[in-house]
């Protein structure tokens, strides 16, 4: 979409509010979709929005969930198949926020969760106007697990609740989890999932076989991120045994710091060419302020550093192809309607007779006046 386009924010020097590859950045007016197919269970699920307003105004989402198929579990089927529209509010001070009411999704069913973000209050949408979506989170609703109801299960609901279980995942990034969290989070996954998940660690991106008991995290190789360690981290590029590589985008150069995760092809602005963007475009020079080499029209290239001309064509030298070389004459700036045409001293330059070493022509007279080589005289 156009109104939509993917960032990586700079976390250095203040706190980290975004989990995953980077935020997608959503112009006023315009609309965002999740596409949700793994839901490990069917029950309800609050839905939890993560944002970044780029500037200190308020602004609102309109929401629907909705589905191709009809719900066919008995928690979910016997809810109706229509859209379920939420319209929320997103205050500019907050960073997340809970949708109004959950919403009943089942496995091997796939969602789809659509938003309109806009700007709360006003009528006008403005085209320079941006809200940053970090992710939409579902969170169960545990008490409609085995063992989280009824009476014999008050203890664990009271301990959930004591130490804000739950809350700490509405968090980005989600604070340590204390250890009574620890043993009932545990508990709520493997009712979820029926049992214990195996770690898939990628054998490529991470350096062990084994991953953390909570939230089964692998132990990555630099710059190479996922549950999993299967894909390179923002700014990086070349998935391999060796983890992946930065992508070093020049910060003048390039659009962003995001590269092509293959090649590392960064996106470059205008005049600007290379893997990283930190060369000119060929006819130019002195990066980052590309200019076109000036030449008088002998020659296309230049010294990217220095501006001095490369293979001047039609016997002309100097750093701009501005003056005859030796053995020619004539004025070969562009414009002068001249050119450098042979000295006849006499003969030409690189035949037998010719014994001149250079030329010019005289400013009263203009008769050429020849510099002869050493051993000969003029007339």
């Amino acid at each position: 979409q156009p109104d939509v386009e993917e960032v990586v924010r700079d976390s250095a020097g203040r706190m980290v509010t975004w989990t995953g590859l980077g935020f997608a950045r959503v112009r006023d007016g315009a609309g965002l979709t999740f596409h949700v197919d793994n839901v490990p269970y069917a029950m309800d699920y609050e839905l939890l929005l993560r944002y970044e307003p780029e500037s200190a105004e308020d602004w609102e989402a309109v929401v629907s969930v909705s589905s191709r198929l009809l719900p066919t579990s008995p928690r979910c089927g016997n809810l109706l198949p229509s859209e379920q529209m939420y319209r929320q509010s997103l205050p500019h001070s907050q960073r997340y926020v809970l949708l109004s009411r959950p919403f009943c999704f089942e496995p091997s069913t796939p969602y789809e969760v659509t938003m309109r973000l806009q700007r709360a209050g006003v009528t006008q949408r403005h085209p320079g106007a941006f809200i940053l979506i970090d992710s939409l989170v579902l969170l169960p609703r545990v008490s409609e697990l085995p063992g989280f109801h009824g009476a014999e299960a008050a203890a664990r609901q009271e301990e959930l609740e004591r130490y804000q279980c739950l809350e700490v995942f509405r968090m980005a990034p989600p604070h340590p989890l204390a250890e009574a969290c620890a043993r009932l989070v545990c508990s709520v996954s493997a009712l979820m999932h029926g049992g214990a998940l195996p770690c898939q660690c990628d054998p490529q991106g991470s350096r062990s076989s084994e991953c953390q008991v909570q939230g089964g995290q692998c132990e990555c190789k630099p710059h190479v991120i996922g549950r999993r360690c299967d894909h390179c981290a923002p700014g990086s590029f070349g998935f391999g045994p060796l983890g992946c590589s930065p992508c070093t985008c020049s910060p003048e150069g390039s659009v962003s710091q995001l590269c092509d995760k293959v090649s590392g092809q960064c996106r470059c602005q205008p005049g600007t060419v290379g893997r990283q963007c930190d060369q000119c475009q060929p006819g130019h020079w002195g990066f980052p302020a590309c200019r076109p080499c000036q030449c008088n029209g002998h020659a296309e290239e230049c010294d990217p550093r220095t501006g001095t001309c490369l293979h001047c064509r039609d016997h002309t030298s100097g750093r701009h192809c501005e003056r005859c070389q030796d053995g020619y004459y004539g004025n070969p700036v562009l414009g002068s309607g001249q050119q450098c045409r042979p000295c006849p001293c006499p003969g030409y330059p690189g035949t037998r007779h010719y014994h001149g070493s250079t030329c010019h022509a005289d400013d009263e007279t203009h008769h050429i006046v020849c510099l002869c080589a050493p051993g000969y005289a003029g007339e």
